[in-house]
């Protein structure tokens, strides 16, 4: 799947709710009354390192599950556009602040006898386009 730079429309509203998570964990870690005096700032800091981690790796994770459903069950080869059975390999990725569990999609034309990595349509076209050219 390819990585392109895109955001949700309204960021600010969820920096808010990720702020209010940030509340949560402070209360559900240290109860209503919060940390007590033998809380230093280190300990408070590295708690919400670990749980910023934790948010991080599971968004990124369920963002690349969702949209590993849009693909389907099957892709078009790129080069004889024959409908391939999808798979998908486990990898680890390496993200800022940890690692994350990737269900890489792949698939093999058993016709052309190729495997290749399902992508958005306009990056198959153009890729297609290249192709065509020599460029590729």
């Amino acid at each position: 799947m390819p990585f392109t730079k895109a955001a949700p429309e309204d960021l600010s509203k969820l920096s808010d709710l990720a702020y209010g998570w940030g509340k949560t964990v402070s209360r559900r870690a240290f109860g209503d009354e919060g940390p007590g005096l033998d809380i230093d700032f280190d300990s408070m800091e590295t708690l919400a390192v670990e749980i910023s981690q934790s948010l991080l790796k599971g968004t990124i994770e369920e963002m690349l599950r969702s949209q590993l459903k849009l693909l389907g069950d099957h892709q078009p080869c790129p080069e004889c556009q024959r409908a391939s059975p999808l798979k998908t390999k486990r990898r680890t990725i390496q993200v800022r602040g940890g690692t994350i569990e990737y269900e890489e999609p792949v698939c093999h034309c058993p016709a052309c006898r190729r495997d290749f990595f399902p992508s958005t349509p306009e990056l198959a076209a153009r890729l297609a386009q290249l192709l065509a050219r020599g460029l590729g």
